[in-house]
């Protein structure tokens, strides 16, 4: 399924990202996820959704097992903020985006799945259907979040996100 608007590729850039930060925090290190993150687009391998790229990603502890994330961010000169309250269970989860997308936007969901204590995998779909897998990933130091993304199926990835804790 390929991505049918300028809507759907900034999701996939943005909310892998969102998606990707807050999972690992249920596992184990429940802290290594936790608080505020900038992107270092010097370290990064930018989406190629086109021009200047802008994130910052808070993770906070929702309660009840599961994580809210909030991301801020300019993709081509439009900015979105996307918010996505989830558990790492599989399950598929609905990213609330302002503005709204236009009518006629695919229907799009994340799920998310533990791979260790400081990394976590999730799965970015449209109507269903899986378009790309995300890894996020802390550094032993608890300073960097690396989210690698790679189109459904794998091969090379799409783009690879560094992130900077605040």
């Amino acid at each position: 399924m390929k991505l049918t608007s300028r809507f759907a590729a900034a999701f996939l850039a943005l909310g892998l990202a969102v998606g990707l930060t807050g999972r690992a925090a249920l596992a184990g290190d429940a802290d290594a996820f936790l608080g505020t993150w900038a992107l270092n687009a010097a370290k990064s391998t930018l989406p190629q959704a086109g021009g200047q790229m802008g994130v910052t990603i808070t993770v906070t502890d929702a309660g009840g097992g599961k994580y809210k994330s909030v991301t801020e961010a300019s993709v081509a000169g439009q900015s979105y903020t996307v918010e996505i309250t989830f558990a790492i269970d599989g399950k598929d989860y609905v990213p609330v985006v302002t503005p709204a997308p236009p009518g006629g936007t695919p229907s799009m969901s994340q799920s998310y799945e533990r791979v260790s204590a400081k990394s976590y995998k999730s799965a970015a779909k449209m109507n269903g259907q899986v378009l790309a897998t995300s890894t996020s990933e802390v550094s032993a130091d608890g300073k960097v979040m690396t989210v690698k993304t790679t189109a459904a199926g794998g091969g090379d990835a799409l783009n690879t996100l560094v992130f900077d804790k605040k």
